[in-house]
């Protein structure tokens, strides 16, 4: 009877204690819970209108220096890459705006822009590779061994670039007219064609020519990039690039599905502009695409006198291709990457990488997103005045 006293009491001990709750907190602590409330909800909205003013000043400042080099940038590379071929690779995904934009700035700069190409979502499709090696031709026996999609970069750099080292007779790296050595088998690639599933000799550095050479020297009886080696008294000569054999090239790969072709790429170009997807790339596999591109990137550089990849600020952010380029040694040694591609600065930039490269022989990674070199390249003291 005690125990069950004991209960009773208990329970209406509990009731009473979330009345008088209740009662309390419909009274004067629910004015202070509201009270409080509304105060941190006053200095989060001012919070949020400093924000807002910073911004505005932000995008202020952004568009004054926009409207800057808008006024300047046309004069910053003027006349800066007369002389010189140019192409322009859109790599899958990349803006079509961006990429015409290229072609216009590459005019501007006085560069004679031969086309562009457009490199397809089939080029890294793994389930397509025997058919990307098919499409290759005869070309494919000058790189017998390597996968599919580093024998197919070099031979689309050969097609649409001016200086890469000889191939076999007819392929678009070059023509060699010397007949083949004493024992050597017929078919075989001359001397200096790369025949294996690494990259051509400058591959993964720099396009400038060795220390103490210019281009169009090289070690006697051997083959060095744009060149083709005498067999017969050692010297050697500019490698001669065969139009026709790399419109062939290039015609097989579009019919194939794996570029598109605009304008006359094959005629060869001795810089190249790359441009890049916005944003992070997708599929299963993002680190094996990259990769592919990255051994696009490496083989065009190796077939020209400057390579730059070019994208928005998205692109060099986790799993973009140029994010990618500049965690990758090999790669930015050899190719410069600009991430305000879409900006007037970033444009100034594209053009200035490719006087350096082109100039000097080295390569930069600049723009705003991760680590860089500053927003542009220092010029050539000569380059400046």
């Amino acid at each position: 009877m005690i125990d069950f006293r004991y209960h009773v009491v208990s329970i209406i001990a509990v009731f009473l204690a979330l009345s008088v709750g209740l009662v309390l907190g419909a009274s004067f602590l629910k004015e202070a819970a509201v009270t409080g409330l509304d105060t941190q909800v006053q200095d989060l909205a001012r919070n949020n209108e400093g924000l807002r003013r910073e911004l505005d000043r932000a995008n202020a400042g952004t568009r004054y220096l926009n409207g800057i080099m808008n006024t300047v940038g046309p004069e910053l590379v003027k006349g800066k890459l007369a002389g010189h071929k140019a192409v322009v690779v859109a790599l899958p995904g990349a803006d079509t705006k961006l990429t015409d934009s290229m072609v216009k700035l590459l005019d501007s700069a006085s560069a004679t822009v031969t086309g562009q190409v457009g490199i397809k979502g089939a080029w890294t499709d793994p389930k397509r590779e025997t058919e990307l090696v098919t499409a290759l031709g005869a070309n494919a026996a000058a790189f017998p061994t390597g996968s599919a999609t580093d024998r197919a970069a070099r031979v689309l750099a050969g097609a649409i670039t001016e200086t890469l080292p000889p191939a076999q007779t007819g392929t678009p790296g070059g023509s060699s007219t010397q007949p083949p050595a004493s024992g050597t088998p017929a078919g075989t690639p001359p001397t200096g064609t790369p025949a294996s599933g690494t990259l051509p000799t400058g591959a993964g550095t720099t396009s400038a020519p060795p220390s103490g050479q210019t281009p169009g020297q090289g070690t006697p009886g051997q083959g060095t990039p744009g060149q083709n080696t005498n067999q017969n008294n050692g010297t050697t000569t500019p490698a001669t690039h065969n139009t026709q054999a790399a419109t062939e090239t290039l015609t097989k790969l579009k019919e194939a599905g794996f570029v598109d072709v605009k304008d006359n790429p094959a005629t060869g170009a001795d810089l190249v502009v790359i441009v890049a997807p916005s944003g992070a790339t997708g599929g299963e596999d993002p680190g094996r695409i990259n990769n592919i591109h990255l051994s696009l990137a490496r083989a065009l550089d190796t077939g020209d006198d400057g390579t730059v990849m070019a994208g928005a600020a998205s692109a060099a952010q986790e799993n973009g291709v140029i994010w990618a380029l500049r965690r990758n040694d090999q790669t930015a040694k050899a190719v410069s990457t600009v991430d305000t591609a879409d900006t007037p600065v970033g444009q100034v930039a594209v053009v200035w990488s490719l006087v350096v490269e082109d100039k000097q022989g080295t390569s930069g990674q600049y723009g705003t997103t991760g680590t860089t070199d500053g927003p542009l390249p220092e010029l050539p003291k000569k380059e400046t005045s």
